[in-house]
């Protein structure tokens, strides 16, 4: 028992000294056109794009591309705790995180995603507090040659916001959030991979409607992922925008029934 404690407290800085760890910037800008079709249906289009560096040393978060996606969701409320999502639709194109200039000019992996989600809110008196579970259908082209490959990937996150009032107005709120996301995957196209973990997500921000039905949210993200071989993780630091047009199509329908 002694020998491995003491093979172990040995071998630890020996595995610590063979993984590599990679620091990233990037920007994510993601595009909303939502409609809340009734007091318990919504239903959102999801427009996204991420830059990041090229690898180069540039600090420049523009400098390539990263992610480009196009994701539909519909949305129910079960109770004002309790809430579904369900995706029928996504489609994605993910680049590599760039170490070196090379790793620019690789071709993106594409995905088909199918997604559902459940929320659960609890509005306390200081803060709200929300638990979220995601559960996602993968088939990833990993290699390039139109062979896509399934996997699943489970992902909890738990959040904080805290509505604050009279900072710009009286009537309308900024609400600060913060939360933590876990990413786990399993299936096909994992079978593979080290273990199970995939992705953690940090994220600070804040969101703010700036006029009648156009919200604001702008944040911060640290993002650590671990590569397929176990042995390469990334550290990333993400600048968040994302811009949601809301009623988008009721707001004109309402006005023509007055």
């Amino acid at each position: 028992m002694r020998f491995r404690i003491l093979a172990l407290i040995i071998g630890l800085p020996l595995i610590a000294k063979s993984q590599d760890y990679y620091t990233h910037g990037l920007f994510w800008g993601r595009l909303v056109l939502a409609d809340t079709i009734n007091a318990r249906l919504r239903m959102e289009l999801l427009l996204q794009k991420r830059t990041q560096t090229d690898g180069s040393g540039d600090n420049d978060i523009f400098a390539a591309p990263q992610f480009n996606s196009v994701w539909y969701w519909v949305n129910f409320s079960l109770s004002p705790k309790i809430k579904i999502g369900v995706s029928p639709f996504g489609y994605f194109e993910s680049y590599v995180l760039n170490t070196k200039p090379s790793d620019a000019a690789l071709k993106p992996v594409k995905e088909f995603r199918w997604s559902a989600r459940l929320e659960h809110e609890n509005k306390g008196r200081i803060v709200n507090l929300t638990n979220r579970y995601n559960l996602e259908y993968r088939l990833r082209d990993l290699q390039n040659n139109g062979h896509y490959q399934p996997n699943w990937r489970v992902r909890y996150m738990v959040k904080l916001e805290k509505p604050v009032m009279a900072i710009f107005s009286s009537k309308r709120p900024v609400v600060f959030t913060l939360y933590d996301e876990i990413f786990l995957q399993f299936g096909k196209a994992v079978n593979g991979n080290p273990n199970i973990f995939d992705q953690n997500r940090l994220y600070i921000g804040a969101a703010y409607e700036v006029i009648t039905n156009v919200k604001l949210n702008m944040g911060y993200i640290y993002g650590f992922q671990e590569r397929n071989s176990g042995k390469e993780f990334d550290r990333s630091n993400l600048f968040w925008v994302i811009l949601t047009f809301d009623n988008i199509l009721s707001q004109f329908l309402r006005k023509d029934k007055l």
